[in-house]
């Protein structure tokens, strides 16, 4: 098994009785939103080493969603992506109905594309430079990277690396919990003697 997949592992047994995150202190959208909907033509996904269009399932209601806010410029971001990428393969081969879409913080299309073939991220990102213009996107980011924000589809916030917008926590807490949601927290247990990936934000250029 991938050694970064198994860095998860101590967080997530230390936690397994903890529930998930207060929602008194997980940043809120101000007003709900349908995410499908909202994200509907605003999506693209890697193919072929291109950007294509990206069209959500409309026969298929989407449950949960998790927003990877990234850049390929951080190191932080560039050791996670491996591990959620396995997670997200993993969890979907198992049948849990969700949908991870990546938030480029990168400093052009280029880096992003760059970044997104490097790691073949096999999830839908959204369209470059749309952060500012879709706003409950922007409203769930934090303000650096790594960060998740797990929502249900109608824009409830369920877990956060932030906490009261202020305090970082990581990307741990928030995947184990969004795991719990999806019914795939299995796939995050294993050897809590390996290393786990470091909690460490990092603000966008």
């Amino acid at each position: 098994m991938n050694s970064g997949f198994l860095s998860l592992s101590l967080a997530l047994l230390l936690t397994a009785a903890v529930p998930a995150q207060d929602e008194a202190i997980i940043p809120q959208l101000p007003r709900p939103v349908i995410v499908a909907k909202e994200l509907a033509e605003k999506l693209v996904r890697l193919e072929a080493d291109k950007l294509v269009a990206h069209s959500l399932n409309p026969e298929k209601a989407i449950d949960h969603f998790l927003l990877f806010f990234s850049a390929g410029w951080s190191p932080t971001c560039k050791k996670f992506t491996p591990v959620l990428s396995k997670f997200y393969n993993e969890a979907k081969a198992s049948g849990a109905n969700f949908e991870i879409v990546f938030v480029s913080l990168d400093d052009s299309e280029k880096e992003m594309l760059q970044y997104m073939a490097e790691h073949k991220m096999p999830w839908p990102a959204l369209r470059f430079n749309l952060l500012d213009k879709v706003d409950f996107i922007k409203q769930a980011s934090g303000r650096g990277v790594p960060c998740l924000a797990a929502l249900d589809s109608r824009g409830l916030v369920l877990a956060h690396s932030y906490r009261q917008r202020k305090k970082y926590i990581g990307v741990e807490v928030p995947l184990g919990d969004f795991a719990k949601l999806i019914g795939a927290r299995e796939l995050l247990l294993s050897d809590p003697s390996k290393k786990k990936v470091p909690d460490k934000e990092e603000q966008p250029k």
